[in-house]
């Protein structure tokens, strides 16, 4: 009678400790994920090449993370971002000031993973047509309002005012499913970033 009574309440607590142990797990591997391919990605491994997509598969599978080069249960986004200054501005053509003169942008977008959804990141809100290896310009950085980093300069870092050439290389992951769920136990998934 009396371990009847008191599994009424181990059982849900023994439970929800495993629940919440492998989903613990599962957020310091895709931790380890998003800072190991962050690194690679500032020393500029190329995820869009073919060898390197293979590589970045590997290491999430080792790792026990469901993505791949272009499905799985999450996606990886690769940004690089720089603070426009008015040499920049200049060395376009533009004079004087351009739009996103002083603001911090994306400068290079890059998906890997599933991209069926609303692929985003938490720093800005950039047009879906950037999110291609390539696709964004030197004209559309300085133009663009799209490709602001908004969030960026919340994060505590700060470039050199009116000095080019300064870059932040971002890594973030986001798995949008649990390895284990269960009732109030489970969330809607694990997301990590690293800069560099």
């Amino acid at each position: 009678m009396e371990f009847a009574l008191l599994s009424m309440v181990w059982v849900p607590l023994l439970l929800g400790t495993i629940v919440f142990g492998f989903n613990l797990l599962n957020a310091f591997q895709v931790s380890q994920l998003c800072r190991d391919s962050g690194h690679m990605y500032a020393y500029g491994v190329d995820f869009s090449q073919s060898q390197n997509a293979t590589l970045l598969q590997t290491m999430a599978a080792n790792m026990k993370v469901n993505i791949q080069q272009n499905s799985g249960d999450g996606y990886i986004v690769f940004s690089k971002v720089t603070l426009i200054t008015s040499a920049d501005c200049a060395a376009a053509g533009q004079s004087g000031s351009c739009p996103n003169q002083d603001k911090y942008v994306f400068t290079n977008l890059v998906v890997f993973g599933n991209q069926t959804g609303d692929v985003q990141t938490s720093l800005g809100a950039p047009n879906a047509k950037y999110f291609q290896p390539g696709s964004i310009q030197t004209s559309n950085e300085l133009n663009d309002p799209s490709l602001v980093a908004t969030k960026f300069s919340g994060l505590g870092i700060s470039f050199v005012a009116n000095q080019p050439g300064q870059y932040a290389y971002i890594s973030e992951v986001t798995l949008h499913s649990q390895p284990i769920q269960w009732a109030q136990f489970s969330n809607t998934g694990s997301y990590a970033r690293s800069i560099f």
